[in-house]
């Protein structure tokens, strides 16, 4: 059996990775790169796959962000792609909304993506996928056990075990991945070492601290981050705060979708009325306060310039306000630097949505695998001194392992 990573070795996002045996093909991941100003985008070509005749079993896809599935345009016809159905309905909606608002989505391709369920096997040649969910920053996020040749991989996708879900990971990991001969893990974290790693109960907790002692309250979050806006819903809810969205169609259609998925009461976005925001609404807003989850986008800004001295929490990795930094983005910059104009308070309120180093180890350590290959990753080589017990194997991108 034979790994191949095509991208993401040595960088975080734009993952494609390669599982082959002798008769079966299958590829894990189709992300686009993270935009960078010091890189430019590159698409990939893979033979079989992206270009060429088709030759592939199957493209899984993990979840839903775009440096996992945003190439997926780019795989041939009738070669199958797979998601999570929950995380396949949101990802139609995210491309639905890119096709009316900027002409450059593909809802309908989405719409003909295969599903997988949580613990029932794939069957691709004599190669073996079994998806397991993980906790994630994006709703309805797998794992994926691969078994062929006698062999057993397991390949992480994004995950973590502080957010809502978090807690159940370990015996997931313990009841249904143990003896893996190579663990294909993500380490975002490793070149984050000194951002803090809250859960997300705690951000819960902080978001209920703040609007008890604040009337008006926005929050810039991005709009498939699930767990952070159950907690802030939950925490509106608690307080008796009118919960407002900036974009009616969009994130309601999201929010929609969860609830309709779940029996969690956490997840429940329909127990309280969720507001579109318009000025119609600004007596309500004067009268009870408010928590405004918004967007760095037009909507947003207007609601801004009407509550001014109100506070923003910034619920967003902090890298993209960095201007030292190659994700730096100068439009939030300046959003952010607009609201300050204005008199508010900036709070910053986030927490990863990628495994701790400690979590990381943890996982090599309960799973017991022999081979670890480190992706999703800008410094795959701290691996190394993270005292665990199997080989690391830091590969470089098109490189092949064999095992």
């Amino acid at each position: 059996m034979q790994i191949k990573v095509y991208r993401g070795t040595h960088q975080i996002g734009g993952c494609v990775t390669e599982i082959k045996t002798d008769v079966a093909r299958i590829i894990i991941d189709m992300g686009e790169e993270l935009s960078s100003t010091n890189r430019k985008i590159q698409m990939l070509e893979i033979e079989g796959v992206t270009s060429g005749t088709p030759n592939c079993n199957a493209v899984l896809i993990t979840h839903y962000h775009g440096d996992h599935v945003g190439m997926f345009e780019n795989v041939l016809p009738n070669i199958p792609i797979y998601m999570g159905k929950v995380a396949k309905q949101i990802y139609g909606v995210v491309q639905g909304i890119l096709k009316n608002k900027l002409n450059k989505g593909n809802p309908e391709k989405v719409d003909l993506f295969k599903e997988f369920t949580v613990g029932k096997p794939l069957y691709f040649g004599n190669i073996k996928v079994t998806p397991y969910m993980v906790d994630h920053s994006a709703f309805d996020a797998y794992m994926l056990l691969i078994e062929a040749d006698g062999k057993r991989i397991l390949h992480t996708g994004d995950f973590r075990m502080h957010g809502a879900r978090g807690g159940k990971m370990p015996n997931v990991f313990e009841k249904y991945c143990k003896n893996i001969d190579v663990l294909i893990t993500e380490g975002t974290m490793l070149s984050r070492a000194g951002e803090e790693v809250i859960t997300e109960r705690e951000l819960g907790a902080q978001a209920n601290n703040i609007l008890r002692e604040n009337k008006y309250v926005f929050a810039l979050c991005s709009s498939t981050n699930i767990d952070t806006i159950a907690g802030f819903y939950n925490t509106a809810i608690k307080n008796k705060k009118p919960f407002i969205v900036c974009e009616e169609d969009f994130q309601h259609e999201i929010l929609k979708i969860v609830t309709q998925n779940t029996v969690s009461p956490f997840y429940d976005f329909g127990r309280q009325k969720i507001y579109s925001y318009g000025r119609n609404l600004h007596d309500l807003m004067n009268e009870r306060g408010f928590f405004f989850l918004g967007r760095t986008n037009y909507t947003t800004q207007k609601a801004i310039e009407a509550f001014p001295n109100s506070l923003l929490i910034y619920s967003m990795w902090n890298g993209y306000l960095d201007k030292t930094h190659p994700a730096f983005d100068e439009y939030k910059y300046n959003f952010i630097n607009s609201a300050l104009n204005r008199g508010f308070k900036i709070v910053y309120l986030h927490t990863s949505g990628h495994a701790s180093v400690d979590e990381i180890k943890r996982v090599c350590e309960i799973t017991n695998a022999k081979t670890i290959i480190p992706i999703h990753s800008e410094c795959p080589e701290k691996f190394t001194d993270m005292g665990i017990k199997g080989y690391v194997k830091v590969m470089n991108d098109g490189e092949t392992f064999i095992i």
